[in-house]
């Protein structure tokens, strides 16, 4: 009788302990892990803070062929930022690109190497519309093959009920080592809703989670192979609206407009 008292005891004990753990935002799914935020940005200011963004520039590649800061690009209203794809329409006349996309990063103002990103975010798609939410390495070393870091917490397609978490490397990318390790996962998601999308970057594994759930986690190999794992460099974050790309597919300006709300931005170390 004693034996099968303490035996529930511990099982109490246990069940107490997982949800408190759970419900603590200063725990992280990768190992029990304690985190402190270090900062926080929830866009209730007027304009966006220039002390740690920045806005994205036009370049030559699928993700940022539209980048621009023209105001009819962004807003920012109840407390969140819209960041959006619009045709342009005579909104920017001396612009020749028929969209207009606009982005914002945190390049060479604010970084994070180990710790803990989350970003509250939804999303209003449209044929040809590619949101996303990554980190980059912040030194030119890391932009670059062989040592390139990149880890994309969410990027989402179209009208797509999933959301892609992605580790992109020397090793992945290169090389295409795409299994054992796994570097990409497609989870579920209602994008229309709220989310907060994560990842945990540890000194031996990265761990993507959308809501609290983890959904994928990409450990560092005994290998020999250059850019395995690159991570634990300093990496800014990047927020902004793609549109069109091989990788999104055919697009339909008729859709437009589409956009993505960030509600808040949080950094844990």
């Amino acid at each position: 009788m004693n034996s099968r008292r303490r035996n529930f005891n511990i099982i109490v004990i246990v069940l107490v302990c997982t949800v408190l753990v759970s419900a603590n935002p200063r725990f992280s799914f990768g190992g029990g892990r304690k985190y402190q935020l270090t900062w926080s940005e929830d866009f209730d200011s007027s304009d966006i803070d220039s002390r740690f963004w920045s806005f994205m520039t036009r370049r030559e590649s699928d993700a940022g062929r539209y980048f621009t800061n023209h105001s009819e690009s962004y807003r920012l209203q109840d407390g969140y930022l819209r960041l959006y794809a619009i045709r342009n329409q005579a909104v920017a006349p001396d612009d020749t690109a028929r969209v207009l996309t606009c982005g914002i990063e945190t390049r060479h103002k604010k970084t994070i190497s180990f710790g803990k990103v989350e970003v509250r975010a939804r999303i209003h798609g449209a044929k040809g519309a590619w949101p996303a939410i990554w980190l980059r390495g912040d030194e030119e070393k890391y932009e670059t093959y062989p040592d390139y870091a990149e880890i994309d917490i969410m990027e989402h397609l179209n009208y797509d009920g999933i959301a892609y978490q992605t580790v992109h490397t020397n090793y992945t990318d290169i090389l295409k080592h795409h299994r054992r390790p796994n570097y990409s996962v497609k989870p579920e998601v209602d994008p229309e809703e709220f989310n907060v999308y994560a990842v945990e970057i540890q000194p031996n594994r990265i761990i993507f989670s959308i809501n609290g759930e983890r959904t994928m986690r990409y450990p560092r190999k005994r290998s020999v192979s250059q850019g395995q794992y690159p991570f634990g460099c300093s990496m800014h974050l990047m927020l902004d609206m793609q549109y069109g790309g091989e990788w999104v597919g055919e697009c339909d300006l008729s859709t437009l407009p589409a956009y993505m709300d960030i509600d808040w931005v949080k950094f844990y170390e």
